[in-house]
């Protein structure tokens, strides 16, 4: 084989290489709990959030 196929095979083995990976760590991962509103539904304090020009 040419220099140029081995080069394409060591790249096409770590791109599924690291592929792979990135799906066994993605399962590991525990999910992110959603935000729980305060009772009432509305945060203390003066804050306002104003949006325009």
């Amino acid at each position: 084989m040419k220099k140029r196929h081995w080069m394409l095979i060591a790249m096409m083995t770590a791109g599924t290489a690291t592929f792979l990976f990135a799906l066994l760590r993605r399962r590991e991962v525990a999910p992110a709990t959603p935000y729980d509103r305060p009772e009432g539904g509305e945060r203390e304090g003066e804050f306002e959030l104003f949006i325009g020009s």
